[in-house]
């Protein structure tokens, strides 16, 4: 049997695979479609529409289950579950633990409400107005120097 074939089959196998297009996040997921149903559902946050919102987020997360998808579920299920539901509480739990599974480093960027902005600039405000603090080593006094000296022994 001859190993021409053989060789052949694969370098023209290895031409095709590196030919391929391979395929970028756009390609996978509907990322505008995604980012489209992000926005309609923060709008409805805003206004306090928490199931419509929540039907928003889950058509993002299924169109493109991304880390900002599961956030803003779960800020939903949280907003909901503030007036007691303990189901929409679970849930919100169970999806911000989703997101930091995704993406540990995740900060949402969207949806800032009045309340947040105004406490934000509440704790800036407060921390120009503070002197810088001494850090822990500036705080504790020096340590006096202990002798090595042993003393004789009568």
């Amino acid at each position: 049997m001859s190993k021409k074939p053989i060789f052949t089959f694969l370098i023209t196998a290895l031409m095709i695979a590196i030919a391929a297009p391979t395929p970028h996040a756009e390609d996978l997921f509907d990322t505008a479609t995604a980012s489209k149903h992000l926005e309609q559902g923060v709008a409805l946050l805003k206004v306090k529409k928490y199931d419509a919102a929540i039907k928003e987020f889950e058509e993002s997360a299924s169109v493109n289950p991304d880390a900002e998808a599961y956030y803003y579920l779960g800020y939903a299920y949280y907003l909901k579950g503030r007036s007691g539901d303990e189901e929409s509480r679970k849930k919100s739990r169970d999806y911000f633990a989703k997101v930091y599974e995704i993406d540990p480093s995740f900060t949402p960027t969207r949806y800032k409400t009045t309340e947040t902005l105004q406490s934000t600039d509440a704790i800036r405000q407060r921390d120009q107005a503070q002197p810088s603090r001494p850090s822990a080593q500036e705080t504790l006094s020096p340590s006096q120097p202990t002798s090595t000296t042993a003393t004789p022994s009568p």
